[in-house]
């Protein structure tokens, strides 16, 4: 059943476009078509017990593998196909292939004519490799003709391009290495919450200089990994106006060589979550809505569903923290109706730090509002996937809000060791929050803020420590996803929390 599973993914993937062309495509195909069964039972989004029962009872068992490897291996050949006419990089290799076809049956001029078209687009993209791909089998040809109509000057030329090409690669695969880096320790560490941490990038931040130093090879695309690079280490570094402005620019070089965006334009939504991500954390929600506008305008491009649906659930994750963390839980609350559906039933699909994004902010907004029981529900489907979302960052802002949770549901037993854990992996970390040591404090004292003299004393102490979280740019971090500092000052103030959030940011 794994093939089946596999194919089911694969078949889920496709956009409507891409569904409606492999109807078609198979229309034109002759021979029994068992395997369109199979696809209409997927498609329908039966599970895999109930396809292969539906399957069986129509057609003997066995050809129930048969039609799952021939379905496979129809739809990845209608693939490849699309992805020929849309893919620059398939075009390419295409134009390669053809080159070759054209030169083993001795027409040589035109298989050089589709080894010029292949090398002016990989110049004119900055594929590099397969650029210099191109320029050597351009050699090998001219080798097997004895050089004919060449001379030796335009043959040295022809290899010194190689050469220079080479060098640029390596240029933009060092860029590219670097910035690998710097996004695996951000999407597995999160972002740098000390001074101590941030030393930490030194290393990296010394390579890319030295990179840049020694490069006179300047392109788009080692332009492109610079930027990048460096918009992540302001960002991650707590310098989110530096992070603003390398963003900014990228997004307008890319603007200008719209060519260079990519299908799936994986780089360009980089730059728009990575600018989007710097103005959450500075909390300037009314800059948010014109970049995501620009999210809206990639989901409606012809890319394949589970990337678009990515897409979809970035654009609710945005608007979504416009609308909470100023206060609107209506406009929030309409979003989840909105989106929900649409999000839950494609889980699977989304990337795992997007799932876990969603499922905390179904969780904030029903404890924003009062609903402890479906709330505590949405927890237990983080908890209950085991270690799957554990390795994440935001994971420490699960539990935290987990224990705010148990103190509404008034589970005073549960906080002791909880409290006890989260330090045990703090100790690991090296850093404590401010804000996570007043949140301890004040969860240990839930039970009793129904005492006015109890709730002053909490009071004057969160008061006293909010001048020094302001002034901490990594204690912004920890407020992004959930404000614990306004929740605690509604409880010890009896002021509605999304009125003072509403004060705060807008």
């Amino acid at each position: 059943m794994k093939k089946l599973t596999s194919l089911m993914i694969l078949t889920e993937s496709l956009s409507k476009a891409e569904r409606r062309y492999f109807r078609l495509f198979s229309n034109i195909q002759s021979g029994d078509k068992k395997y369109m069964y199979l696809f209409d039972l997927i498609v329908a989004r039966n599970t895999v017990d109930t396809i292969y029962i539906q399957f069986c009872q129509k057609y003997n068992s066995a050809n129930f593998n048969i039609a799952v490897k021939h379905l496979y291996r129809a739809i990845m050949d209608c693939l490849i196909y699309l992805h020929r006419k849309r893919d620059i990089q398939t075009k390419i290799f295409a134009l390669i292939s053809e080159s070759d076809i054209l030169f083993e049956r001795t027409l040589v001029d035109e298989a050089m004519e589709s080894l010029q078209k292949a090398k002016k687009m990989a110049l004119t993209y900055e594929m590099s490799s397969l650029l210099i791909l191109s320029r050597r089998i351009e050699l090998k040809y001219l080798n097997a003709t004895n050089f004919q109509n060449i001379n030796e000057r335009q043959l040295i030329s022809k290899q010194m391009k190689i050469i220079e090409e080479m060098k640029y690669n390596r240029s933009s695969n060092l860029h590219s290495q670097l910035y690998d880096i710097l996004k695996h320790r951000l999407f597995y560490k999160g972002y740098a919450n000390s001074e101590k941490q941030k030393e930490g990038l030194n290393d990296l931040i010394l390579s890319e200089l030295d990179i840049i130093s020694h490069n006179s090879y300047k392109g788009f695309e080692t332009q492109k990994l610079h930027l990048l690079f460096q918009a992540s280490y302001y960002l991650d570094s707590g310098n989110y106006k530096m992070a603003i402005r390398f963003y900014q620019t990228l997004i307008d070089m890319f603007e200008e060589n719209k060519h260079m965006i990519l299908k799936p334009p994986i780089y360009y939504l980089q730059a728009i979550t990575g600018i989007l991500n710097s103005l959450k954390i500075a909390s300037l929600y009314n800059e948010m809505p014109f970049f995501i506008n620009k999210l809206k305008k990639i989901e409606q491009g012809a890319y394949a569903a589970d990337f678009n649906l990515n897409v979809r659930a970035l654009i609710f994750l945005y608007e979504f923290s416009c609308s909470f963390n100023t206060g609107n839980f209506i406009a929030a609350t309409e979003l989840i109706s909105k989106y929900n559906d649409d999000l839950l039933k494609n889980m699977s699909l989304l990337r795992l730090d997007i799932q876990l994004d969603l499922l905390i902010d179904f969780t904030i907004l029903d404890l924003a509002t009062g609903n402890i029981k479906s709330a505590r529900k949405h927890m237990r489907t983080i908890m209950s996937s085991g270690k799957i979302f554990y390795v994440l960052p935001a994971y420490r802002y699960v539990r935290l809000i987990n224990l705010i949770l148990q103190a509404e549901s008034e589970n005073y037993d549960f906080f002791e060791n909880e409290i006890k854990s989260i330090k045990r992996n703090v100790r690991y970390e090296k850093h404590l929050y401010i804000t996570e040591k007043l949140l301890f404090k004040f969860i240990q004292s839930h039970y009793l803020l129904n005492d006015r003299k109890i709730r002053e004393k909490l009071l004057r102490q969160l008061e006293k420590e909010i001048i020094k979280i302001n002034q901490n740019k990594y204690e912004r971090l920890l407020l992004v996803v959930f404000d614990f500092i306004s929740w605690m000052q509604s409880k010890l103030t009896n002021r509605k929390f999304n009125e003072i959030l509403s004060e705060k940011n807008c």
